[in-house]
């Protein structure tokens, strides 16, 4: 009877040790890449098909974050005082404040144990986000920003091509506004994106590829603050404190005749744009600050995202979000995002020939481009500077600032 007690209790907690292990695991990724944003549709299949494969054992549970930038002030808050998600997307700018956060999963023993996962990364991007011997950020998509612009529109000005220099560049835009349309889109709110890709473009023409290593005291700041000033008067009415959708929709509607934006953006012309708009869109290279230390050609662009984890003290768990951020980055997956969005990725991987003709473009110019520097709020190296861009930006379109003003504001912040 005593040999049946002990058998019946090895087997009860052998059974109850297999339920304990066999816990369906959950795993929790707050995501931008919802609801718009191009990547959306492929993104939630990846995570359908995966939950699919792994039905019982593994559940990755999508949170929508429709607001980018709450999700990078929310982000920034986790860092420094609370819990970071299992899985989420950090851009460069966080990055220095996530490694000294301490608080992210350290994907190089993974790496080291999985040679064919590690191969599907370049070695210099793992490298450049190996910091003390530890890789929390695994390189992800990647961007370029370039002009796009509306050539109907253009033709209707009495332009067949785009301008190579700023001053060229004004006069066209004189030129649309008596077309009775705008000549760029611009805004003022949040981060200013789009016309912060414009003085990035500007401030490298300018100043050079290397102009984040000369300070704000360099001429350049100044130079492209005149001529961010100048642009405003030939934009529309909302511009200042106006948001990315507004700024996009004016485009989007053919009522701005230039657009700068990543190739993320790609699939929202045909999507969201009026009929026709696609057909008539087409990529150039910045115009050229006349005397400046740029090149012709130049892009600007960098990481956008990399994915992260947060540390785990259930190596179970660890595992299962290594297993899913494996699927994330298997090359046939990056195919299909990179295909359905028009994003770009730095997984190594094959596209389809019929990828659209404007990421053809973009990533033909872009290889053959002297540089790609990095935009203002990443090049910078500065969140303090990034976030009064905004403010300083406003001031400077609403003549309460000049542009020394401008840069004053800038250094201020810093």
């Amino acid at each position: 009877m005593r040999y049946c007690f002990i058998s019946f209790m090895f087997i009860f907690t052998f059974m109850f040790n297999n339920l304990l292990f066999a816990k369906e695991i959950s795993i929790s990724w707050p995501s931008i890449w919802v609801a718009k944003d191009s990547k959306a549709k492929v993104i939630r299949q990846l995570v359908n098909e995966f939950n699919q494969a792994n039905s019982g054992k593994i559940k990755v549970v999508l949170e929508d974050q429709t607001d980018y930038d709450l999700y990078a002030q929310k982000l920034t808050a986790q860092l420094a005082t609370g819990k970071l998600p299992d899985i989420f997307t950090i851009g460069p700018d966080l990055r220095d404040i996530f490694y000294r956060s301490n608080k992210g999963l350290d994907f190089v023993p993974h790496l080291d144990y999985d040679s064919n996962w590690k191969s599907r990364f370049p070695g210099n991007a793992l490298n450049s986000n190996n910091k003390d011997g530890k890789i929390y950020m695994l390189p992800y998509e990647l961007f370029v920003t370039p002009v796009i612009y509306n050539k109907k529109l253009l033709k209707n000005a009495g332009y067949e091509s785009f301008p190579n220099s700023y001053k060229e560049f004004i006069n066209m835009c004189k030129a649309i506004k008596k077309t009775g349309k705008i000549c760029s889109s611009q805004m003022t709110n949040k981060n200013a994106w789009t016309s912060m890709l414009w003085y990035s473009q500007i401030l490298v023409s300018a100043g050079g590829s290397d102009i984040y290593n000369k300070g704000l005291d360099d001429p350049a700041y100044l130079k492209a603050a005149e001529i961010m000033r100048e642009m405003y008067n030939y934009t529309s009415s909302d511009a200042v404190g106006a948001t990315a959708a507004v700024s996009a929709g004016h485009f989007l509607n053919e009522r701005s005749a230039v657009f700068m934006n990543g190739p993320w953006f790609i699939k929202r012309y045909k999507t969201e744009g009026i009929p026709g708009l696609h057909d008539n869109l087409v990529i150039a290279p910045a115009p050229m600050v006349e005397g400046g230390k740029g090149s012709m050609g130049g892009y600007i662009g960098g990481r956008q995202s990399s994915l992260a984890a947060g540390k785990q003290t259930d190596k179970n768990k660890e595992k299962a979000i290594v297993k899913f951020l494996k699927w994330l980055t298997k090359p046939d997956n990056v195919a299909r995002l990179s295909y359905d969005s028009g994003a770009m990725f730095i997984i190594k991987t094959e596209l389809p020939e019929d990828m659209d003709r404007l990421f053809k473009d973009m990533s033909k110019q872009a290889g053959n481009a002297p540089y790609v520097a990095p935009i203002f709020i990443n090049g910078i190296n500065s969140l303090s500077i990034a976030r009064e861009f905004p403010q300083a930006l406003s001031a400077l379109v609403l003549d309460d600032a000049s542009p020394k003003d401008f840069v004053q504001m800038l250094k201020d912040a810093k």
